[in-house]
C-alpha cells in the first residue's frame, strides 16, 4: 500500500509542474499581494484573424481571481478597429475584435487584455490578429457582356455595379466611350446598385465599340473596367418561338418576347448559356431598348446552343438554336391516320439532331422534361454510350448541365420561375415512383399544370420548344403508324419483325425502328434513351426511346415509348423524366 501511495504522489506533483508549465506558456501571471496568488489569463486560441468590415469573437479564461473582484480592459493597438469586452461572473468571457470597413493592407495587430484589482495585482497577455485588406475596389458589368446589337442612331444600355466599395464613398467618375458613340450615365446609389450607360450609335456602326469607366473613392483607391465589345448591327426578327434552325456560320436576330406570344420582356444584356460545338457561336448581343437579341455564328460548325436575355445576371428568358442545315420542310414524314383520315406531317428527326440517318449517334437529338422550353444534352460517341455530349461557355471553357433534387414547394408556390431563371439546371426528383405528384414544377397536385404544352387548351403553348410553325404533338392518333408491324411470337421473346411492314427493327443490328412508306422512303426513330427522372443521368441508350406528347393524365405525363419488345406503348410517365421530342407541323 506504501509503494501505490508514493506512486500517486508522484503522479501528482508530476500533474502540478505540467500544469505550472503550461500556465506559464499560454497565459501570464500576475505579480500576488499580500496573501493572495498570481492572476493569470488564457487566450482560447495562440492567433485569430479577421476579415474587413467584420469581426472575430476571442473567447478568454481569468484564473487566480480568489474571489476578489477584478477590472478587466481590452485593447487593440490600432485606433481605426474597436474591442468589445463580454465577461461573464465566472471571469470567463469573449473579446470581440471589430474591424473597420476599409483596410488598404495586411495589418499584424496585437489585442491586449489587462487585469487587475484592489490589492495590487496585475496581469496582461497579448494574442496576435491578422487582419486581412479589403476586397479591392473594382467596377465591372452586371454580367459577361462581350458583345452589343444596335443600328445607326439607335441606342441601348449597358448595365454596371461596384465591388469592394463598402461604406467608401465614389469621389471621381468618368465614362468614355469610342469616337462618335455617346453616353448618358446613371450611377449605381445604395438603393440601386446596378448603373447603367445609354450608349447611343452613331451613323455608321463601327465594327467595335471600346468602354472605358473609371472611378476613385474617398481612400484614393481607384479602378478602371476598359472593354472592347463586338458590334452587331439588327436586322429583321425572326418569327417568335423558344427555338430557331439557323444555318452555319449565319446570324439571327430574335425578338425577345416569351415564347410564340407577344409579351416582351425587361432585360439589358444577353449571353450564352451553352454550345455543344466549341466555337460554334461568334457572339451574343442584346438590346433591351429594341428587344432583340442578336446571335452571330462561324462558319463550318453546326450543334446546338443555349441563347438567353439577362436582366443584370438574372436570366429573364432563354431559346434554343439549332445550328444545321437541315430544312423541316424539305421531306418531312407526313402519315394519314387510317382511323380518323387525318393527316400529320412530323420532322424527318427528333428536335435538336444532326442526323436523320440510320444507326448514327448523331439522330439523338435533345431531351426535355415535360412541359419545359429548354434542351438537355443527351450522349455522344456511340449508340449505347451514356456519356453526356460537352459542352461550352462562349470563352471555350467546358461547362456541365446541372442536376439538382427538386424543391420541395409550398402554398400555390412552383418551380417554373426558378426554370426560367436556371434553363441549364435539371430538376429531377429522388422520390419519383414512390412520393406522387413526381413533377418537376411541384409537390403539390393542386399546383401542377396540366397545360404547359397545351395539352387542355389544344393551342402551342409558351412553353412549347419547337421552331416556328411546329409544335409539341398531342398523344394517340399521330402516333398510329407505330402500330404497323408484324412480329414472330411474343412481343418480347427473341421472334423477329417482319420487314414488310412499315414499322421495323432489326434485331441484329439496329438501334430504333424505322417507319417505311409506300414510295419506299424511310424514316428513323433512334433509341436515343433519357435523362432519369430520380437522378438526371442519362440512361438507357441504344435499348429504348421515349417520346413526349403534349398530354397528360392524372399527375403523369403521356409518353409514346418503344422498344425491341415494345413496339407501340402509350403510358403514362413521371413528369421530371428527360424524353426526346419530335415535332410536329401546327394546324
Amino acid at each position: 500500500m506504501y509503494i501505490n501511495m508514493k506512486n500517486n504522489l508522484t503522479k501528482l506533483m508530476t500533474f502540478l509542474v505540467l500544469v505550472i508549465s503550461v500556465a506559464c506558456s499560454k497565459g501570464e501571471l500576475g505579480g500576488g499581494g499580500g496573501n493572495y496568488g498570481d492572476l493569470a489569463i488564457f487566450w482560447g486560441e495562440e492567433a485569430y484573424t479577421v476579415e474587413a468590415g467584420q469581426s472575430v469573437p476571442m473567447a478568454f479564461t481569468i484564473i487566480g481571481t480568489e474571489g476578489v473582484a477584478v477590472k478587466v480592459t481590452p485593447s487593440v493597438n490600432d485606433s481605426e478597429y474597436q474591442v468589445r469586452l463580454k465577461l461573464n461572473p465566472d471571469y470567463t468571457g469573449v473579446v470581440t475584435l471589430v474591424a473597420p470597413d476599409i483596410v488598404l493592407k495586411k495589418k499584424n495587430l496585437t489585442v491586449t487584455l489587462l487585469v487587475t484589482d484592489k490589492h495590487g495585482r496585475e496581469a496582461s497577455m497579448d494574442v496576435p490578429v491578422v487582419s486581412n485588406k479589403s476586397e479591392a475596389l473594382a467596377v465591372e458589368f452586371a454580367a459577361e457582356i462581350f458583345s452589343v446589337a444596335t443600328q445607326p442612331g439607335k441606342s441601348f444600355d449597358l448595365p454596371f455595379v461596384y465591388k469592394g466599395l463598402a461604406s467608401a464613398e465614389i469621389v471621381s467618375k468618368s465614362v468614355t466611350l469610342s469616337n462618335g458613340w455617346q453616353a448618358t450615365t446613371t450611377w449605381p446609389t445604395e438603393d440601386k446598385p446596378t448603373g447603367i450607360i445609354r450608349v447611343t450609335s452613331p451613323s455608321v456602326l463601327t465594327e467595335t465599340l471600346t468602354v472605358k469607366i473609371a472611378i476613385k473613392d474617398d481612400y484614393d483607391r481607384q479602378a478602371e473596367l476598359d472593354q472592347t465589345l463586338s458590334v452587331v448591327e439588327i436586322a429583321t426578327t425572326a418569327g417568335a418561338a423558344n427555338s430557331y434552325i439557323v444555318k452555319p456560320g449565319g446570324n439571327i436576330t430574335i425578338k425577345a418576347v416569351k415564347g410564340n406570344s407577344t409579351e416582351a420582356l425587361d432585360f439589358d444584356n444577353a449571353g450564352l448559356v451553352w454550345q455543344d460545338n466549341n466555337g460554334m457561336v461568334k457572339s451574343v448581343a442584346g438590346n433591351g431598348a429594341e428587344g432583340v437579341v442578336v446571335v452571330s455564328l462561324n462558319s463550318g460548325k453546326s450543334g446546338n446552343a443555349l441563347v438567353c436575355a439577362r436582366k443584370g445576371a438574372t436570366i429573364v428568358w432563354s431559346w434554343h438554336l439549332w445550328v444545321t442545315d437541315y430544312d423541316p420542310e424539305e421531306d418531312p414524314f407526313v402519315y394519314t391516320s387510317s382511323a380518323t383520315s387525318t393527316t400529320y406531317t412530323f420532322m424527318d428527326r427528333d428536335l435538336g439532331a444532326m442526323s436523320n440517318k440510320k444507326d448514327d449517334y448523331k439522330s439523338f437529338g435533345l431531351f426535355y422534361q415535360w412541359g419545359r422550353k429548354d434542351p438537355f444534352i443527351g450522349s455522344t460517341g456511340a449508340l449505347d454510350s451514356v456519356v453526356p455530349t460537352k459542352i461550352y461557355d462562349i470563352n471555350g471553357n467546358e461547362v456541365e448541365i446541372r442536376l439538382e433534387n427538386r424543391p420541395k414547394t409550398e402554398g400555390t408556390n412552383t418551380n417554373l420561375e426558378l426554370s426560367i431563371a436556371n434553363p441549364d439546371l435539371f430538376l429531377y426528383m429522388s422520390t419519383a415512383g414512390s412520393t406522387l405528384p413526381a413533377d418537376w414544377l411541384t409537390s403539390r397536385a393542386a399546383t401542377q399544370n396540366n397545360d404547359l404544352w397545351g395539352g387542355i387548351s389544344g393551342v402551342k403553348t409558351i412553353y412549347d420548344p419547337c421552331p416556328e410553325g411546329w409544335e409539341i404533338p398531342t398523344s394517340g392518333d399521330p402516333w398510329g403508324f407505330r402500330k404497323q408491324f408484324k412480329k414472330a411470337g411474343n412481343l418480347n421473346d427473341d421472334g423477329k419483325y417482319d420487314e414488310s411492314y412499315p414499322w421495323y427493327i432489326d434485331y441484329e443490328g439496329s438501334w430504333g425502328f424505322r417507319y417505311k412508306t409506300t414510295e419506299g422512303k424511310e424514316y428513323w426513330f433512334p433509341f436515343a434513351g433519357k435523362r432519369d427522372a430520380k437522378t438526371g443521368e442519362i440512361s438507357g441508350t441504344g435499348g429504348g426511346a421515349q417520346y413526349h406528347t403534349r398530354n397528360t393524365a392524372q399527375t403523369f405525363s403521356v409518353t409514346e415509348s418503344f422498344a425491341w419488345g415494345n413496339p407501340s406503348t402509350e403510358f403514362e410517365l413521371n413528369r421530371p423524366y428527360g424524353s426526346s421530342v419530335r415535332c410536329i407541323k401546327e394546324n
